[in-house]
């Protein structure tokens, strides 16, 4: 009698099946990425918001997907908030910048939380850990005399971005996409508080948008990196 055949496992998504999503994923988040800078050089058109807020909810489905839950629940989250974040700050960056920023605070308390989960003791790379929290100070020190009253969301929030960017050092093997990814994010997002506590630059929301956005790219694609696929149902608690 003939064996059964085993049907092949489906994804989630059947329009995807039969394609490498995680070859076809960082390819789409880059083009709807590029493509929202490259509006920023224009006056703009109806629904940009959602080509900016496309490239992280594409992260977020297929992190949700292919890594275990202890680190693809919170990365789901970062994501999902980012892209809330960036629907705000498209619509209008200075009317809704506050609500921006508390989106983007879920952002990095999510991601804090699934970069922990690798537990790896904080004394441990030094030499990556240190920089950030030194950058993080340094112009935190810089936007204080301009703060007022906005001190203590200010802390709070470049605190959180420190933190994140800490414990990003200890998630891969080497510190590679998704710590740089990390960085960049503080960076990116410290130059916000530049602009608007320090002195206004030329041409902010083009530096900040694309720093911000090969930011997420790196952030993505390294933690895409970190989990096989196949193990994903073993390892999944």
């Amino acid at each position: 009698m003939p064996e059964a055949t085993v049907p092949p496992r489906r994804t989630p998504f059947p329009i995807l099946d039969g394609m490498n999503i995680e070859r076809l994923s960082p390819i789409l988040f880059a083009a709807f990425g590029l493509g929202y800078w490259l509006s920023l050089w224009t006056p703009g058109f109806p629904g940009d918001w959602a080509v900016k807020a496309a490239p992280m909810l594409l992260a977020a489905g297929v992190l949700c997907v292919r890594l275990p839950a202890r680190l693809g629940v919170p990365m789901t989250i970062g994501f999902v908030a980012a892209a809330a974040g960036d629907i705000f700050l498209a619509l209008d960056r200075h009317e809704y910048l506050m609500q921006g920023l508390l989106c983007f605070l879920v952002t990095q308390l999510a991601y804090s939380v699934a970069f922990v989960q690798r537990r790896r003791p904080l004394g441990d790379r030094l030499e990556f850990r240190l920089p950030p929290a030194v950058y993080g100070g340094v112009v935190l020190a810089m936007m204080l005399p301009g703060l007022g009253a906005f001190m203590l969301p200010v802390f709070v929030y470049v605190s959180a971005l420190v933190a994140m960017a800490v414990l990003a050092a200890g998630v891969e093997d080497r510190p590679g996409r998704v710590w740089s990814g990390a960085v960049l994010f503080l960076v990116a997002d410290s130059l916000i508080g530049i602009d608007r506590f320090i002195a206004p630059f030329a041409y902010s929301e083009i530096v900040i948008v694309g720093l911000y956005t090969t930011a997420q790219f790196l952030i993505f694609t390294g933690m895409l990196g970190l989990e096989p696929t196949g193990h994903r149902q073993t390892n999944r608690p």
